[in-house]
């Protein structure tokens, strides 16, 4: 989406990623004769750009931006986001020094954890390739490498077998994401889910094969070649010509990332591979195909909670010792607010009620982290000696409470105090707990309702208090989302907030500029037509000329305007609501009423339902009856206020 114009703060188009979670901001600059550069100033602006939409500061922005800041706002919020600077430039120079340093030094701040943005440049070159590719992507044609194959001739030629995974990332390597043109979604680089998968092949390469699911490639047609012609059953070289994975982009992904780590420890890994040919003209099956492959037999991490006994406990408690219903797997209709809750909200819950921040660190990066196993696991941590249910339930009323107090309290902070607050939402849920909810919270002699009525103070307090940290110790500029996503920052600002309310410090009032001023009281502007006859701006008789505006309506309506020079002629009346006279019929009719009656009669089955008429109806010479009343209008501002 096109954004440039003035405000865009150095933002001429934005770009958001269909499937994963991706926002592209463009800055271009154009030279004639191939020598456009970007300057420091250019570069800080639109670093400036990004620190505006990330501190949610969306105010000064251009309209169109304005427009856009849900969606980006959107894309920012998902804890696997991924933000690029795109830099187009109509020349051959790259970057200067000082502009890369600016970037540089942007990037790093921004990716306090994970790398979540960065730059690119795209230099004439470039660009011209990049039309090309748009006009005509190349196809990919891979050859495989397959050994213990079957082959299913029948409906279509396929084969399936076990392929080294050194090769599997020699595809990527080779072909980048046109290799994933036909899936559902491109790789998403080094996320959780494939870091795991990093992780198996450099630790247990020989195991790969019976961990990981596979991948399944589609391809036009499939030339089949035996490594020997006296063993046409041994390994078998499969040449595909246009071909994509549909399944697996993660394993691929994976598997280019640990080669780079240590190609040695591929040696002993496979992977399972399908290929299926579908021949031309078969995308409807093509289709099916992805779309089956990647929904069908989905396990997630959660999944295997439900296997622990501790979980089936729980559920057990809550129903005998509080009528209350909790839910463990995946699919089943979670309990009215009232009526219990899931695993998932339990473990939130109390990973914000732990005396280590690192745990409500997890919830907000990625509430999956929250089922790890192992000693250290986050799931062990909390689950393991099994809680009570009264404790889970208490628990979760507190960040229930928190959350309803958040979003209520949300006009009360403007800008960047209102991105400290959505961002640091596990934070704040943190302090709030250890602040009130620890204590008590297993007692049943304990009065819960008590800590539940301090919980709406509580929370804007510490927002007050958090907002005033992350200021003090990393700026005014500095990005939230890193910030908070951190956790180291995230640890440091927990122990420092906890130890001022210790110590009985006051609580920090917000800057002005974190608080929304009333909004101005805007009087409504008088009719246009009003305008003019209170002014007497148009004589009694005066002929006015309609004009079509717009590619459409003229394409619509021009030839039958022309047809008869008296379906474009009106005379002025002065009359409040019905100023014209059609010189076709001798009717009055208000501007709109005879624009849409032109239309009508014309036979304009598309037109819109809303027009300005007083935008199309010209006094010529002198401009349109909305122009006229507007000068009038600027010029009774201009006159002097009588004494």
């Amino acid at each position: 989406m096109v954004v440039d114009g003035r405000d865009d703060y150095g933002i001429d188009a934005v770009a958001i990623g269909q499937a994963n979670p991706q926002l592209w901001l463009i800055q271009t600059k154009w030279n004639r004769n191939g020598q456009a550069s970007i300057g420091v100033a250019d570069a800080l602006k639109m670093i400036e750009g990004l620190e505006k939409l990330d501190h949610q500061d969306y105010s000064p922005l251009n309209a169109k931006l304005q427009a856009l800041a849900p969606r980006i706002k959107g894309v920012l919020d998902q804890e696997d986001a991924r933000i690029t600077l795109l830099i187009g430039l109509m020349g051959v120079q790259s970057l200067s020094t000082d502009v890369t340093r600016r970037l540089d030094e942007a990037c790093a701040r921004f990716n306090g954890f994970g790398p979540m943005l960065d730059y690119e440049v795209c230099l004439a070159p470039e660009i011209w390739g990049i039309v090309q590719a748009g006009i005509t992507p190349p196809k990919v044609d891979l050859t495989v490498k397959m050994q213990e194959w079957f082959r299913r001739a029948y409906p279509f030629d396929s084969y399936s077998g076990s392929v080294p995974v050194g090769e599997v990332a020699d595809w990527l390597d080779e072909h980048g994401d046109r290799l994933f043109e036909g899936n559902i979604r491109k790789s998403l680089g080094i996320t959780r889910v494939n870091q795991s998968v990093v992780e198996t092949l450099q630790v247990e390469p020989s195991r790969f094969f019976y961990y990981n699911n596979g991948i399944t490639i589609l391809c036009r047609g499939i030339e089949a070649t035996p490594f020997a012609r006296t063993s046409p059953h041994g390994p078998i070289s499969l040449k595909l010509t246009d071909a994509s994975v549909v399944n697996g982009a993660q394993t691929v992904s994976a598997a280019l990332e640990a080669m780079k780590r240590d190609p040695a420890t591929l040696e002993a890994a496979f992977v399972t591979v399908k290929v299926i040919a579908t021949g031309r003209g078969a995308d409807d099956i093509a289709n099916q195909i992805t779309k089956a492959t990647n929904t069908q037999n989905h396990v997630e991490r959660r999944d295997y909670v439900a296997l622990d006994p501790v979980q089936s406990n729980i559920r057990d408690d809550f129903a005998l010792t509080l009528q209350k219903t909790y839910t463990i797997k995946r699919g089943e209709i979670e309990p009215p607010p009232e009526a219990g809750c899931s695993v998932v909200h339990a473990a939130i819950a109390l990973a914000c009620a732990h005396h280590n921040s690192e745990l409500a660190v997890r919830a907000k990066r990625d509430p999956d982290l929250l089922w790890e196993e192992g000693p250290a696991g986050a799931y062990r941590l909390l689950f393991h000696p099994q809680p009570s249910a009264l404790q889970i339930w208490r628990s979760v009323l507190l960040l229930r409470a928190v959350r309803t107090t958040l979003h209520e309290c949300r006009a009360q902070w403007e800008g960047r105090a209102g991105s400290i607050a959505e961002h640091g939402e596990f934070l704040i849920a943190h302090l709030v707990f250890q602040e009130l909810g620890r204590d008590g919270v297993d007692n049943p002699e304990f009065e819960w309702e008590d800590v539940l009525a301090q919980a709406p103070e509580a929370t804007q307090n510490a927002v007050r208090r958090l907002v005033n940290a992350v200021d003090s110790h990393y700026g005014t500029t500095s990005f939230i989302t890193s910030t908070l996503g951190n956790p180291e920052r995230f640890s440091f600002l927990a122990q420092e907030i906890l130890a001022d309310g210790r110590a009985g410090k006051p609580v920090p009032a917000l800057p002005d500029s974190y608080i929304p001023r009333a909004p101005r009281q805007r009087t409504r502007r008088p009719n246009t037509v009003s305008i003019l006859v209170d002014a007497g701006r148009i004589k009694e008789g005066t002929p006015l000329e309609f004009r079509p505006i717009g590619g459409p309506e003229r394409q619509a309506i021009q030839s039958w305007l022309e047809g008869d020079s008296r379906r474009t002629q009106a005379t002025w009346v002065n009359h409040r609501t019905k100023p014209l006279l059609w010189a076709v019929d001798g009717q009055r009719y208000s501007p709109t009423g005879l624009v849409q009656r032109i239309w009508a009669t014309a036979g304009w089955k598309n037109a819109p339902i809303a027009v300005q008429g007083t935008a199309q109806w010209f006094l010529p010479g002198e401009g349109s009856l909305v122009g006229l009343a507007e000068a009038i209008l600027r010029a009774e501002e201009q006159q002097p206020e009588a004494n």
